[in-house]
């Protein structure tokens, strides 16, 4: 019954997504969450302070105002104290060009009695960089920034190339 709950619960949060409502996702980080996405670009590198995670999905609104989840599978293990869940997904955005883009990915998400203590997103890196490069090139500065937070050990790997 517990993991049935977490699954429904991810699945309510992707809608919010959806929806464009990042402030219901980030209250659902305790204050020393951590929230870490894969890669070397302006969404990549870890966030520990609920002003970082805000600021983090404050960008991705920003960058991709029109992102939607289409969520394949969702999987949840362990106890209410020290739960894991896996999210598989497929996006689908649109650029300001009206080019459309999709990528797909792996949420990891740990969770501590209904709050996230842990966020990391893994996608094709690659395929994201190109749409975040044609995005800065669209004029969507916040699209090739610094990231915000931790770079991450990928930031030095993407300027050397």
């Amino acid at each position: 019954m517990y993991h049935a709950i977490v699954r429904r619960n991810l699945r309510a949060s992707f809608a919010e997504v959806n929806r464009g409502n990042y402030a219901a996702i980030v209250r659902q980080f305790t204050p020393e969450a951590e929230h870490w996405f894969s890669g070397g670009h302006a969404l990549s590198g870890g966030r520990h302070s609920p002003e970082q995670i805000q600021r983090w999905y404050d960008r991705l609104a920003e960058v991709m105002p029109d992102l939607r989840f289409e969520l394949k599978k969702v999987v949840a293990k362990g106890w209410p104290w020290d739960t894991v869940a896996f999210v598989e997904w497929v996006d689908h955005l649109t650029d300001r060009e009206g080019n459309h883009y999709s990528n797909q990915g792996v949420h990891v998400v740990r969770i501590a009695w209904g709050k996230i203590t842990e966020l990391h997103i893994y996608c094709d890196t690659e395929l994201l960089e190109s749409v975040l490069e044609k995005l800065g090139g669209q004029g969507v500065g916040e699209a090739v920034a610094e990231p915000v937070g931790d770079p991450g050990p990928f930031r030095e790997a993407r300027v050397g190339r």
